[in-house]
């Protein structure tokens, strides 16, 4: 309050007591799978630029045929981005322990940016002099013999003018922390010498362009591997049972996600139902368990062999309603069939690639989401797949006939639309809980409430605390209502909020709880629309 010593109007600022609630985010999403390279843990990106400059490109592995295996995490993350995504957490399923490829340099050492077998044999430093002429400088070349073409080495990075001393501007060690491929060690409390080159007759020679290395440079490369990178083990096989624990442990460390997909092919590289159910319980019971269940899983079923849609339909429906994907979980959904789309690393014409459909359907919630809210079912005439040539399975009215009862979310060729997402059932289609948007409405609000009364823990547990909460949360469901969130015309019809003396007893007092109940009536999805028509006799003139 200001002091009053001349007359006039003071205007004074009086809290509130209302606490803001901010929605949290209901469509980043955590992509699990095989990358090509890159970090361990959970690491967030905004876009396919991200994923390219930390993991890499496009990954296959040779299946004993002509036509390798595609790992299909890249291609999911194409599918995210192409409908609608705008963020997400890419987690490398790498196998445990693994090892960092190294090329010592005396007593210093070029080592690979991250751990793995991607970099032995396949990275190569080449130390030239530098481009100015200097003895206390030196240059870097890296070469990069990637795995769709492990035969060609190319030059990816080039980095002049380095120094050894730490208190140079070109700090090796500090201007590596910006390449793609390889970091710079030095040992401990070392003196400042010169780069030793006595085993790099390579480091003779003075290039004043990357697309200028001489001939013996390439030679050199190509033949003894005279500088390339060795000793990285980890991330060339599938992923242990054993071990999925402890990758499933890291999901803990990331507190906005809402949506999660986990690339099928880095447990196992080939339509493997039983292994592959075995991989998707553990992602399932994950999300089930999470403490805030605020994960929803967009679960990829096993893919299905043979042009008969009949028979693909009933081997999928045996397989969810009494095989290895039967559950009782609200918390995922199920998308069928594969899509089939264009496959940048095919051969021959107009190459094609069939795909799980998950990281296609989790870029259509993220566009769902940012369009109409969460509250609006990711499927019908505006769900379009973008990106998507065509279905493995032409899906039509008898064969969804079958799916939708059982929580199978279809994908079709709708007239007019193209191919769209035309179901919204998580995969308990019996419960309360049966729709995908009546979900995660719910999850959103829990989420989003759960963050925004924080400032409640510790304070005195009456009367004042159960108004100040009742307030607040009125406040943000009262948004949500006037965005549409709910059913009903007013917010008495809407949703309920409660915080009294009858939520919060006595003895829930000397417990130190305070208990909120807060109700919504959910907006469910017009999946059947029902129109009668009846034909009018002519009328006597």
């Amino acid at each position: 309050m200001p002091a009053l010593l001349h007359p006039g109007v003071y205007v004074q600022e009086i809290p509130s007591g209302v606490r803001a609630i901010e929605g949290v985010p209901t469509s980043t999403t955590i992509f699990v799978g095989e990358t090509e390279r890159g970090p361990t843990g959970p690491t967030k990106i905004k876009g396919i630029a991200d994923y390219e400059r930390l993991f890499g490109g496009y990954l296959r592995r040779a299946a004993g045929g002509a036509d390798p295996v595609r790992l299909t995490l890249r291609y999911a993350i194409d599918g995210f981005f192409a409908n609608g995504g705008s963020t997400a957490y890419v987690l490398r399923a790498i196998t445990p322990s693994p090892a960092t490829s190294s090329r010592a340099f005396g007593d210093n050492a070029l080592e690979a940016a991250s751990p793995g077998a991607w970099s032995a044999g396949t990275v190569h430093g080449v130390v030239l002099a530098s481009s100015d002429g200097s003895t206390s400088r030196f240059r870097l070349a890296i070469f990069y013999a990637d795995l769709e073409d492990p035969g060609t080495l190319r030059l990816v990075e080039d980095f002049d003018r380095l120094s050894l001393n730490a208190a140079d501007e070109n700090y090796v060690v500090d201007k590596l922390l910006a390449s793609r491929f390889v970091r710079w060690k030095r040992p401990e409390n070392s003196s400042l010498t010169t780069v030793p080159t006595a085993d790099l007759a390579l480091a003779t020679h003075n290039v004043s362009s990357p697309g200028e290395l001489p001939s013996s440079v390439i030679t050199a490369l190509g033949s003894g591997n005279a500088a390339a990178l060795a000793g990285g083990t980890g991330g060339d096989s599938s992923f242990p049972a054993a071990s999925l624990a402890a990758l499933l442990a890291q999901l803990d460390q990331v507190d906005d996600a809402a949506l999660l997909v986990a690339a099928p092919d880095f447990w196992t590289k080939a339509d493997d139902a039983a292994t592959a159910a075995l991989y998707y319980a553990a992602f399932r019971t994950y999300a089930d368990k999470r403490p805030q269940q605020d994960l929803f899983y967009i679960a990829d079923l096993p893919r299905q062999s043979g042009t008969d849609v009949t028979t693909a339909v009933t081997n999928t429906v045996t397989l969810v309603r009494t095989g290895g994907f039967a559950t009782t979980s609200t918390m995922l959904a199920f998308h069928w069939p594969h899509v089939i789309v264009p496959d940048p690393i095919g051969v021959g014409r107009n190459p094609r690639v069939t795909l799980p459909p998950s990281g296609f359907a989790a870029g259509l919630y993220s566009r769902t989401d940012a369009r109409r809210g969460v509250w609006k079912a990711p499927a019908g005439v505006d769900g379009t797949l973008n990106g998507v040539l065509s279905l493995q399975y032409d899906v039509l009215d008898k064969h969804q006939d079958d799916l939708n009862p059982i929580g199978i979310n279809a994908l079709r060729t709708i007239p007019g639309a193209g191919m769209v997402v035309w179901g919204a059932r998580t995969s308990r289609p019996s419960s309360e809980w049966r729709y995908v948007p009546v979900r995660r409405t719910a999850m959103f609000l829990r989420k989003s409430i759960y963050n925004g009364i924080q400032w409640a823990v510790f304070e005195p547990n009456d009367g004042p605390l159960w108004q100040a909460l009742r307030v607040t949360i009125t406040a943000f469901m009262e948004t949500q209502f006037r965005n549409g969130a709910f059913a009903g015309a007013t917010s008495r019809e809407a949703y309920f909020v409660k915080c009294d003396s009858q939520t919060t007893t006595e003895i829930d007092q000397a417990n130190g709880v305070v208990n909120i109940l807060v109700g919504f009536a959910p907006l469910r999805p017009a999946e059947f629309v029902v129109v009668r028509l009846q034909q009018m006799t002519a009328l006597p003139s």
